[in-house]
């Protein structure tokens, strides 16, 4: 058996659809969250969207900040979800800490604030976050940025009626407990379960169904429809602090706008859609990442995008 110590995340647990990618929709457009992010160097713009594989070592730090889906991580979250819901104080680890943890990704640089969001919402009691081989990591440049993610959601609120996530940075401080749950701990979990498994399915049809490169094609980013899904079933006062943090407003001047609609076409999620010919277009709050590329493409100036507190 190889030693896990030795490894880390590589080029290939991250996905990459360059046809999702602002920058290639359009090429005036100024999105550089993933390059301003990379610790390495690996990403490139000049040329349309690339990853450099010999630079690239797999932190899939810049999966979080894509706005727009082109990045995304390779596993599949929804089932390392329900990995952990079996289990009453999971541990969450990188694939160095296998033998140590309940459920493992590539890195934990990929946990986003939807990601971290939709963990403490999902779990009851404590999760831990295995970081004990991080030190020594060529990764561990995402350490400092997952902390500041964690801080931000408590700082916003969106932490309060969730279980409590720890970083855990050394071997002792983590106790990773075999499967076992009594009886009323089961039924609780077993209905999270159901869900989390059939958003598995879903998830996995959509990878299959979606292999062709589209310029035009529109859809919501993974960690968009995980948030989305998580708020579903929260209370009416988190759902306010959501709507402050994670969402944004796109508007339109009426003195400028003209309903070209060219603001529609260009959005990468479905966010805006079609108004009446010559009206303004219609905008869904729940299929908008923020991205900011509607405003940087309409030509009038027209398009207003108030951005999101945690942007």
């Amino acid at each position: 058996m190889p030693d896990s110590s030795n490894l880390t995340g590589s080029r290939d647990d991250l996905r990459i659809d360059r046809s999702r990618c602002l920058r290639m929709r359009f090429s005036d457009s100024g999105c550089r969250r993933c390059l301003d992010i990379c610790p390495n160097g690996a990403v490139s713009l000049d040329d349309g969207l690339s990853i450099n594989s010999k630079q690239c070592r797999g932190c899939l730090l810049c999966t979080a900040v894509c706005p727009a889906g082109a990045l995304e991580q390779g596993s599949d979250f929804s089932a390392c979800l329900a990995q952990l819901s079996r289990v009453p104080e999971p541990v969450l680890g990188c694939v160095r800490t296998n033998e140590c943890s309940h459920a493992t990704m590539a890195c934990l640089g990929s946990l986003s604030e939807e990601h971290l969001f939709a963990l403490c919402h999902a779990l009851d009691g404590r999760l831990t976050l295995n970081l004990s081989q991080c030190g020594d990591c060529p990764n561990s440049a995402m350490l400092a940025i997952l902390a500041q993610r964690l801080n931000t959601l408590s700082a916003s609120g969106l932490s309060d009626e969730g279980c409590c996530i720890v970083l855990a940075e050394s071997a002792q401080d983590i106790k990773c407990r075999a499967e076992s749950v009594d009886r009323r701990s089961f039924f609780r979990s077993f209905g999270k379960v159901l869900l989390q498994n059939a958003a598995v399915i879903l998830s996995n049809t959509r990878e299959q169904t979606e292999q062709r490169t589209d310029y035009t094609g529109k859809r919501l980013p993974m960690r968009r429809e995980l948030l989305n899904r998580t708020r579903s079933r929260l209370s009416l006062e988190l759902e306010l602090l959501v709507r402050t943090h994670f969402d944004t407003c796109v508007s339109f001047d009426n003195s400028s706008c003209t309903g070209c609609q060219g603001c529609v076409a260009i959005c990468p999620t479905g966010a805006l859609m079609t108004g009446v010919m010559d009206e303004k277009p219609v905008f869904d709050y729940l299929l908008c990442t923020g991205c900011g590329l509607c405003r940087e493409f309409c030509l009038d100036h027209a398009v207003r995008v108030t951005p999101r507190a945690g942007l």
